[in-house]
């Protein structure tokens, strides 16, 4: 499996957002489309699910969240 997982760390980097800001809208990227694991209690999150929201949200003109 070539699926990268992202740490809630990775993936407040790579939105350039803060990590409080990250868990405040962690529920609405969900919602939005982002995918989620859980390994030994521990969430990882699947980056080419952000990728594809990230890029459906350019497409259509609206923000991320």
């Amino acid at each position: 499996m070539g699926e990268q997982l992202l740490t809630p760390t990775d993936v407040k980097n790579k939105l350039k957002i803060s990590r409080s800001k990250f868990y405040r809208i962690k529920p609405r990227l969900i919602a939005a489309g982002m995918k989620t694991v859980i390994i030994d209690g521990s969430t990882k999150f699947l980056e080419s699910s952000i990728d594809e929201l990230i890029l459906r949200c350019a497409a259509e003109g609206r923000p991320l969240v």
